[in-house]
């Protein structure tokens, strides 16, 4: 039998390898190797590498090349990735993370306790999916401590990016979820005290005026924060919201709600405005497409993976949906207008050279925390995107717009160990994606099998009787 070091046989035991030396009492190496695999770096210009091994070791990567020139230290942890894809660990940017004080406000109920979910089953689902970045776009202040455990590695998360939203007065949500900003000034207050807050991300919402949307949007921009968000002003032209600043629209749906009409000139003119400052699009088809599901069928939310939820939520989507019965013919085509809509926009924004970010807006009643950035994926692919294209937006472009690429995004030597091992070709077929064989997160493996058996049990958890 094989003596290794305890850190080594922690990171063997749940691979397909194990220690490859002979016994040596100063075994000591904490290496991760993914041998074999077909590497998609998602670099720009990068090109499929087959027969490639990556090394990992202190969370980072440490050396990609082909198998044969692999040096492999005593006692490496190794993983055989023949006949499959790695690729880096997906992005999820728009989405927004259960917790207690947002099911008061949702469910109207001030009976919740604090404690009802714990900080850390939220994230589980993410990992289990491969998404190892997410923004969250609705940060509250519990979130800072949370993202702080999962960086700590006291939780299994994915990394976070948090935007704080400001909102006008009196905002669209409840305050605690956002801020109000009534005026030029309280807008530029409130852009400090998110920043000193520990948030990395504005988010602009639909109820500020133009004076004060442009005075958070400059402040922001003054102090070297990305703003996101809505375009405030329903009724009212949208071109004076495009100004230096406002960096990403949160919704393809922001730009269907303001057309004139669904012609190819007005989609054009739309991507015109965003191209004079450069401002990008986060996709969130997903959304739309699930209203426009449920509200056609109201039983396409019972879905496997909703038993992952917090009982919480469920309520909320089963028994307070906002969408369920308004099912009328006009409401439907409506709908239908958004999708169709929102597909051309997309195309048009990559076309253009504009940054397209894949998000899903899960919570949103039918989005499915991690499982529905594969369902974006798709429906990127479904509106014109190439796979390749999809992917970029869920790996490449996000981290490079949210100030990460040096991080990670891409899987270059250096870089973050975030990685996803997929047992199919996404560039064939994007439903590869969904093939997980296991993920890499922050330099620690998790095998398909190990990543059930948590679903498993939070599922279990979370449908126990009280």
């Amino acid at each position: 039998m094989k003596h290794c070091s305890l850190a080594a046989w922690f990171a063997a035991i749940a691979v397909f390898g194990a220690c490859d030396e002979p016994a040596q009492d100063d075994c000591v190496s904490d290496v991760l190797a993914i041998e074999h695999a077909t590497l998609l770096a998602m670099s720009t210009g990068s090109q499929p590498m087959a027969n490639t091994t990556v090394l990992v070791r202190d969370q980072r990567i440490t050396w990609i090349g082909p198998d044969d020139q692999a040096e492999l230290p005593r006692c490496t942890a190794r993983v055989d990735a023949t006949g499959r894809w790695l690729l880096p660990g997906l992005v999820d940017a728009h989405v927004h993370v259960e917790n207690p004080r947002m099911m008061r406000m949702l469910l109207q109920d001030d009976s919740i306790a604090e404690t009802a979910i714990n900080d850390a089953d939220p994230y589980l689902a993410y990992v289990a999916n491969g998404v190892l970045q997410i923004g969250n776009l609705g940060a509250m202040s519990e979130a800072i401590g949370q993202r702080r455990a999962i960086e700590a590695g006291e939780v299994l998360g994915p990394h976070v990016m948090l935007a704080a939203m400001i909102d006008g007065e009196p905002p669209l949500w409840p305050i605690g979820f956002s801020r109000p900003a009534a005026t030029p000034e309280a807008g530029r207050q409130a852009v400090r005290d998110v920043i000193a807050e520990g948030y990395d991300m504005v988010k602009v919402y639909s109820k500020l005026t133009l004076e004060t949307f442009t005075a958070v949007v400059d402040e922001a921009r003054s102090r070297g924060v990305q703003v996101v968000g809505h375009i405030p002003g329903r009724g009212t032209p949208i071109d004076p919201y495009f100004q230096p600043g406002y960096g990403m629209i949160a919704h393809a749906e922001e730009l269907a709600f303001r057309a004139a009409d669904d012609s190819d000139a007005e989609v054009a003119r739309m991507v015109a405005l965003a191209a004079q400052n450069g401002t990008g699009l986060m996709s969130t088809l997903t959304v739309d497409l699930r209203i426009l599901e449920q509200t056609l069928d109201p039983s396409s939310l019972d879905r496997p993976e909703v038993q992952t939820l917090d009982p919480l939520l469920r309520r909320f989507w089963f028994d307070h949906n906002p969408y369920v019965g308004r099912n009328t013919p006009e409401r439907i085509a409506q709908l239908r207008g958004i999708v169709a809509f929102n597909d051309k926009v997309v195309r048009a924004f990559v076309a253009a050279g504009l940054p397209v970010l894949a998000g899903t807006d899960s919570l949103v009643p039918g989005v499915v925390p991690g499982t529905s950035l594969h369902d974006e994926l798709a429906a990127l692919v479904s509106a014109g995107l190439t796979p390749y294209q999809a992917l970029d937006a869920a790996t490449r472009v996000p981290m490079t717009w949210m100030g990460a690429s040096e991080d990670r995004g891409t899987l270059e030597v250096g870089k973050r160990a975030d990685m996803l091992l997929l047992d199919g070709d996404p560039l064939s077929d994007i439903a590869n994606t969904r093939r997980i064989a296991g993920v890499v997160a922050s330099g620690r493996w998790l095998s398909r099998g190990e990543l059930d058996d948590r679903l498993a049990a939070l599922a279990s958890r979370r449908n126990a009787a009280p």
